[in-house]
């Protein structure tokens, strides 16, 4: 046994190293090299001749190592586990030696090693051939094995719903099971056989297997080779399809050169495959199309799937997947908010239209909507939630803006009337519970509708932009502003004093503040106007009292202020109301009158310096059935505030012109003018000028007898137009005088464009012409600059010679007033007219 060479085949180098120390010391000679695993010892096992080769197992080695096939004619020697006494007999085939088991003690499992290994080694030496020293026990317990594991596999064959066949080196099939013949349509006669797999693809394609509709593809469904063809490279995943039904083909190729192949009918998982890709499909495009998306998260919350258009969020999705909702935040969603949907979670419930704002990168606003329901697992715990949402920013900014068209004035940006009712009910509430006092502030601007009819609508918007302003800088923020509508607005105060007199006492003080703040300059285009309230206050508190009659309330103050001299304030007191309620009835009474004819024309003798009747002017007067002669004073100005100018002014130049055609009939009266006044609101009527050549027409009026009375009021704004209109009925023979001249605020630029035949002195000026001296240098202006105009001028309001006398001295040649005769009835003026001459 000397020079024996002896391939340790060990991973455990300790192992290997005390065997080698044993071997050292009992046979000195051996030559012993070590190769730590078996495909590290293939070369030297190739390369070499041994004695012996020892292989040991790791106790985790399932199978044998390819190393055997290279043992063939050397005897080798297993050492394993107990557990690893199947590949011992496995190895029996392969012309194993024998097997040592692996024990506990090592000197003494290391000595049965070499005791062994000595045996393999003499017999291998006496026999010249591999010895097999295992005796009948184990032989026969390999047997009995063996026998079991084919009975195992022959069960395993029949129960599996899968074919399967195997083929040797030779290509023929060695083994299958009754499946594969199902699946593959094959009769057992042609297995028996031991046919090739070029046999089965010659009778499947006689029989027309393979016809049209028959393909190979891979996993993606993708044309794996032409048609007809069955042998895929080894382990290849593919399908073929055959009679509408799908197979799944895997082919995987052994060591020895043998194949083995399963098939297995996947038509079902294939159909249910294409339908789920279809669908999600479906889904893709829908969601790639619809402005909303589709979204999923686990059962904390976090999201794990998003899909859909989510451009609109400006959110990258790296800011969201593995994030909660309430991570990511809201701009309209307080903490409290976030607890409250987050128990919608937790009790499994299903939310619609959780509404959220959020800031876009851009530093952009919007709004989505979202909306979700649970998803339950097989067992019904929650897996988590899945929904849609939606962009909203759109349907939000139409909202918003239809709130503030419904609730706030589009000029001012103001609360507007029906917001500041439905605040107002809240105060009288609010004050009611809180024991404390609230104050209504109604303000109406003065002489708003002059600015209006003389500047232009644009001009008076921007005068009252500056006014809304100014209020909202007046009160505090818990105070209410608003828009009543034209040049009227109101200011809500809450929170005043419970003492009805220091509540009074500190509205005062905020009326006086807000006068003073809206009495400054403003500054509208390159000009400077002033402007001032009339402000009315009504408290509330304790005492039961409407909204629609607070209103009331403070709107009649306002009124009052305005008697009062305007720019002033005024509290609410019951005697408002009994002049509102006159107010009311006499409109009511006016109207009326228009349609029973109670109104009447008076007529005011205009002379020249002898006395003589040169014509008169039409006044109206109202013969009412129960108050009697009412005043001009007491119903003029409710008529330009009510509109019933209009229809007044057209019945009195109605009349003016019946009344001329009357006269025209006498020698004596023939060349008399009558002079009608004619309203700012009239004249601006787009059909004015038709309106009075109708009347002309209708009536046949001499054009050159009429005189219409204009106020310098009405030169304020859109000067153009006005001249315009006079030059039209100019050219038809109408006269036009200037009245009240002096008051107003006439450019003299204008004044010598306008085709005007008279100035009339304003009787303010003439009733102090010989006691105030301003007064007296005025009426002479007023005088010479008539006469470098060429116009004529007509003294209103004398009463006594002196004034006749002064006003002749500077060139004054006509006349009117008390001294000459008061406004009479026609009859009256014409019995007057042969002693006035």
């Amino acid at each position: 046994m000397n020079g024996v060479g002896i391939l340790w085949v060990d991973i455990d180098t300790q192992h290997a190293a005390a065997a080698r120390r044993l071997m050292a010391a009992r046979y000195p000679d051996w030559r012993v090299v070590n190769s730590p695993t078996p495909e590290t010892a293939k070369a030297p096992l190739a390369s070499q001749a041994w004695g012996a080769v020892v292989l040991c197992l790791k106790p985790t080695d399932q199978e044998l190592p390819g190393l055997l096939e290279l043992c063939a004619g050397r005897p080798v020697l297993m050492c394993i586990d107990a557990a690893q006494e199947a590949l011992a007999a496995r190895a029996f085939r392969c012309g194993l030696g024998d097997y040592v088991l692996r024990e506990a003690d090592g000197a003494a499992h290391l000595s049965e090693l070499l005791n062994r290994l000595v045996a393999l080694v003499q017999g291998a030496k006496g026999q010249g051939q591999p010895v097999r020293m295992v005796d009948a026990r184990i032989w026969q317990e390999a047997l009995t094995m063996l026998q079991e594991q084919r009975s195992a596999l022959q069960a395993t064959l029949g129960s599996m719903s899968q074919g399967i066949f195997k083929t040797g080196p030779d290509g023929r099939i060695t083994v299958y099971n009754e499946r594969v013949l199902e699946l593959l349509n094959l009769p057992e006669s042609l297995m028996a056989t031991r046919p090739t797999l070029a046999d089965l693809t010659r009778v499947q394609a006689e029989r027309g297997d393979f016809g049209e509709g028959y393909r190979l593809v891979d996993r993606r469904g993708h044309d794996y080779v032409a048609q007809g063809a069955v042998a895929p490279a080894p382990a290849l995943y593919w399908r073929t399809t055959r009679d509408g039904r799908t197979f799944e083909v895997r082919t995987t190729s052994l060591a020895d050169g043998s194949l083995v192949r399963t098939f297995a009918d996947v038509s079902d998982y294939v159909r249910v495959e294409n339908e789920l890709r279809e669908s999600e499909a479906r889904f893709r495009s829908l969601s790639d199309l619809s402005s909303d998306w589709y979204w999923e998260h686990d059962a904390e919350g976090r999201f794990v799937q998003l899909a859909g258009d989510l451009s609109v969020n400006g959110i990258p999705l790296s800011d969201v997947m593995g994030r909660t909702r309430w991570e990511i935040g809201a701009l309209n969603m307080t903490d409290a908010d976030w607890a409250a949907h987050r128990a919608v979670l937790a009790a499994h419930q299903p939310f619609r239209d959780l509404e959220l704002q959020r800031r876009r990168v851009d530093g952009s606003m919007h709004w989505i909507s979202v909306s979700g329901v649970p998803v339950f697992g097989a067992n019904g715990a929650l897996r988590g939630y899945r929904g849609v949402g939606r962009d909203i920013t759109e349907r939000k900014q139409v909202e918003s803006q239809i709130e503030r068209l419904a609730f706030y004035d589009s000029l001012t940006g103001l609360p507007n009337r029906r917001l500041l009712v439905d605040r107002l009910q809240h105060a009288t509430l609010a004050v009611a519970r809180s024991d404390t006092q609230g104050a209504l502030l109604f303000i109406d601007l003065d002489n708003f509708k002059d600015l209006n009819d003389t500047l232009g609508h644009d001009t008076g918007d921007q005068l009252l932009l500056q006014v809304a302003q100014r209020l909202k800088g007046c009160v505090r923020e818990s105070d209410t502003v608003a828009r009543f509508g034209g040049d009227e607005f109101v200011v809500l105060v809450e929170g005043l004093s419970p003492d009805p007199a220091h509540a009074s006492a500190e509205a005062a003080l905020v009326a006086s503040h807000i006068a003073t703040t809206l009495g400054k300059p403003y500054a509208l285009g390159d000009a400077s106007h002033h402007s001032t309230p009339s402000i009315g206050i009504a408290l509330f508190g304790q005492q039961t009292v409407s909204v629609d009659e607070l209103l009331k309330h403070a709107d009649l103050a306002m009124y009052q202020a305005k008697a009062a001299g305007r720019n002033t304030q005024r509290f609410f007191d019951p005697d408002m109301q009994a002049a509102v309620s006159n107010r009311s009835a006499l409109e009511a009474d006016l109207r009326r009158g228009l349609q029973e004819k109670e109104l009447v024309l008076y007529y005011q003798p205009v002379v020249d310096g002898k006395g003589r009747l040169q014509g008169a002017e039409a006044l109206v007067r109202w013969r009412h059935p129960r108050r009697g002669m009412v005043s001009p004073a007491e119903f003029i100005p409710l008529a330009e505030q009510t509109g019933l100018i209009l229809p007044l002014g057209q019945w009195v130049l109605e009349t003016a012109c019946a009344q001329l055609v009357a006269w025209s009939r006498s020698s004596l009266t023939r060349q008399f003018f009558l002079s009608v006044n004619v309203s700012v609101r009239q004249f601006r009527q787009p059909d004015f000028v038709e309106q009075v050549l109708g009347v002309l027409d209708a009536t046949g009026a001499n054009p050159e007898r009429l005189k219409l009375e204009l106020t310098e009021s009405l030169l304020m704004a859109d000067v153009e137009d006005v001249i315009a209109r006079m030059e039209h009925l100019r050219r038809y023979g109408v006269g036009f005088s200037l009245d009240d001249f002096g008051t107003g605020y006439s450019s003299l630029s204008y004044l010598k464009r306008l085709p005007l035949d008279q100035l009339k002195i304003d009787q303010g000026f003439v009733r102090d012409l010989q006691t105030d001296p301003n007064d007296a240098a005025i009426v002479r202006t007023i005088l010479a600059l008539a006469d470098s105009l060429d116009l004529a001028v007509v003294a209103e309001g004398v009463e006594t010679t002196g004034q006749l006398e002064f006003l002749q001295r500077y060139g004054c040649k006509a006349f009117q007033g008390y001294l000459f005769g008061r406004p009479m009835p026609a009859e009256v003026l014409e019995r007057a007219l042969r002693p006035a001459l």
